[in-house]
C-alpha cells in the first residue's frame, strides 16, 4: 500500500466514524455515557511492546473515546460556554490538518501569514475596532489575555522610561492594576503569570458584574499618575454583564491609563447593530481586546483572537530574535505577533467562518442565540418557583429554583433554595434531555445557561426547558 493509499482509507475511515457520530448528535443523551473507570478499560493498559496496525487502531480510538465525550456540538448542550462548530468550519480544520504547516514565519507558510493578514483586517472591520490595531491567533482567549496584559505593562512602563522587555520588573516602577471585582479567573491568572498578581485592587461591581461608577472614581482619584492598567469586560461568564465602556474608557485614559477588555464571550455581539448600540458602545475606546473564536462564532476548538490597538506595544512586548528565522520586513511572520513560535494554521477554519456568514450572518447568528435565551428566560419565568437572577441582555440565564413561590432575588430560604437548585441541575443533566452546570453567584447556588451554538433550534430551547421545570418538579413534591 503506498502512502497515498494509506492516508486514504484511514481518512475514509474517520469521515465514516464522524458522519455517524454528528449523525446521532441530535438524538444522543446531553451527556458523556461513560465513568473513568470504562474508559481507562478502554484506552488504558500498558505501552504495545512494537507497532499497530493503523486501522485497528483508529477504531479502538473511536471506541474508547465516543462513550466519553460531551456531546457539545447538540443544541441541548448549555454547559460553561461551549459553542458548536460551524460545518465549514469542522471541514475546513479537516483541511488544516492535512495541509499541517508550520506557520513560525512568511516562508514557512505564505497561505497562512496572507489568511491572518485578511482574516485581521476583516475582524477589525466587522467589530469596528481601530483599523491599525495588530491582530494575533492564539489558542484560546487566555492566551490573547496574556499577550494583551503583555503589551499594557509594556507600555505604562515604557511611558515612565523603563523598557521591561530588556530590564525585567526588579526596581521599576510599580504598576497598578484595577480590576473589575468578577473578573475571569483567566485574566487574574495573567496578571499573576505577569508579576502583577501584588498590584490587583478590585473594583466593585453591581448586580449585573458591571463596575460601579462610584468605585472607579474613588481608585482613580487617589491615582498618583504611575503606571496604570485597567481591566473590564464584556460578557461576565455568569450574568453576560457588559461594563460602562465609554465611561470606563474616557476616565482611564483621562488618567493616563490602558483599558484591557476580557471579551472572551461578548465581543461578537458588536456584530449585532442593536448590541452594538444598547450593549457595547464605547467598545472601540478600549486599547486591547482578547476574545475566542471558538465560542460565538462557532469555529472549531482552539481558536482565540488577541486585539491591540498599538502594534508597536505588541510587537516589543513579544520579543523574537532568532538568526534561524527569516523574518524580514514587510511581510508578515505570524510568530511575532503571539507566544507560540511552532504553531497550526488555526486561521483557516476561522477564514472559512468568516467568509460563509459574512457580515449580517455573524451578527443574525449573535441576535438568534440571544433570542434563545430569552426564550429559556421566558419559559422559565412563567413559573413562580423559578427566580430568574439576571438581566438576560446577552446569551447567559441565570436561575434558582425555589421549593415555594420567590420573592424576588436574593430572597427566601437560600440553603433550601442551594440544596434544591443544585439537585435540579444534577437530575436534569443526568436525564440527558439537556446539560448545564451549577455556578456560585453572590453566594448563592444558580444554574447557568449559556446559549451559544449555532446549531440550538427553538425546539431545543422548549425540550430542554420543560425537562428542566420537570426535574425541578420532581424533587420539589
Amino acid at each position: 500500500m503506498t502512502v497515498t493509499d494509506l492516508y486514504g482509507s484511514l481518512l475514509e475511515q474517520a469521515a465514516g466514524h464522524a458522519r455517524a457520530y454528528l449523525g446521532g448528535l441530535a438524538e444522543r443523551p446531553v451527556k458523556p455515557l461513560a465513568d473513568d473507570e470504562e474508559l481507562r478499560g478502554l484506552l488504558g493498559g500498558a505501552l504495545p511492546s512494537g507497532p499497530g496496525d493503523p486501522a485497528e487502531v483508529l477504531e479502538l480510538l473511536v471506541k474508547g473515546v465516543e462513550r466519553g465525550l460531551a456531546p457539545s456540538g447538540n443544541g441541548r448542550y448549555y454547559g460553561y460556554v461551549v459553542g458548536g462548530t460551524l460545518p465549514v468550519a469542522m471541514a475546513a480544520d479537516w483541511l488544516t490538518s492535512a495541509w499541517d504547516q508550520n506557520c513560525i514565519v512568511h516562508d514557512g507558510s505564505p497561505a497562512t501569514a496572507v489568511a491572518e493578514e485578511v482574516c485581521a483586517a476583516w475582524l477589525l472591520d466587522l467589530l469596528d475596532l481601530p483599523r491599525g490595531a495588530s491582530v494575533a491567533f492564539t489558542p484560546a482567549c487566555t492566551h490573547g489575555e496574556l499577550l494583551c496584559l503583555a503589551a499594557a505593562r509594556h507600555k505604562v512602563l515604557a511611558s515612565c522610561g523603563w523598557d521591561v522587555a530588556s530590564q525585567g520588573l526588579q526596581g521599576a516602577p510599580p504598576v497598578r492594576v484595577l480590576a473589575n471585582a468578577d473578573t475571569h479567573s483567566a485574566v487574574l491568572r495573567c496578571l499573576q503569570i505577569l508579576g502583577l498578581g501584588g498590584s490587583i485592587e478590585y473594583l466593585a461591581t453591581d448586580g449585573e458584574a458591571r463596575i460601579r461608577p462610584d468605585a472607579l472614581s474613588q481608585a482613580l482619584e487617589t491615582h498618583d499618575g504611575g503606571p496604570l492598567i485597567v481591566c473590564g469586560q464584556v460578557g461576565e461568564i455568569n450574568t453576560g454583564g457588559v461594563d460602562r465602556l465609554t465611561e470606563l474608557c474616557d476616565r482611564v485614559h483621562a488618567a493616563g491609563g490602558w483599558v484591557h477588555l476580557d471579551a472572551a464571550i461578548g465581543m461578537w455581539a458588536a456584530a449585532s447593530p442593536r448590541l452594538r448600540r444598547d450593549v457595547l458602545a464605547g467598545i472601540e475606546r478600549a486599547d486591547s481586546w482578547a476574545a475566542d473564536a471558538h465560542k460565538w462564532l462557532n469555529t472549531p476548538y482552539d481558536c482565540g483572537v488577541a486585539i491591540i490597538a498599538d502594534p508597536a506595544a505588541h510587537r516589543a512586548a513579544v520579543p523574537l530574535a532568532a538568526d534561524y528565522l527569516n523574518t524580514d520586513d514587510g511581510r508578515r511572520h505570524p510568530a511575532q505577533w503571539g507566544l507560540e513560535i511552532s504553531r497550526r494554521s488555526r486561521v483557516f477554519p476561522l477564514w472559512a467562518a468568516l467568509r460563509t456568514l459574512g457580515r449580517t450572518g455573524v451578527g443574525e447568528l449573535v441576535d438568534r442565540c440571544c433570542a434563545n435565551a430569552r426564550l429559556f428566560m421566558g419559559i422559565l419565568a412563567e413559573d413562580p418557583t423559578v427566580e430568574v437572577v439576571n438581566e438576560v441582555t446577552l446569551n447567559q440565564v441565570l436561575v434558582r429554583f425555589h421549593l415555594e413561590v420567590a420573592c424576588g432575588a436574593g430572597n427566601g430560604p437560600t440553603a433550601a433554595a442551594d440544596t434544591h437548585t443544585a439537585e435540579v441541575a444534577a437530575l436534569f443533566r443526568e436525564r440527558g434531555q439537556g446539560w448545564a452546570s451549577s455556578s456560585q453567584w453572590r453566594g448563592q447556588t444558580v444554574l447557568r445557561l449559556c446559549l451559544i451554538n449555532w446549531a440550538t433550534t427553538e425546539d431545543d430551547v422548549q425540550r430542554a426547558a420543560a425537562s428542566l421545570l420537570d426535574c425541578h418538579h420532581t424533587l420539589a413534591t
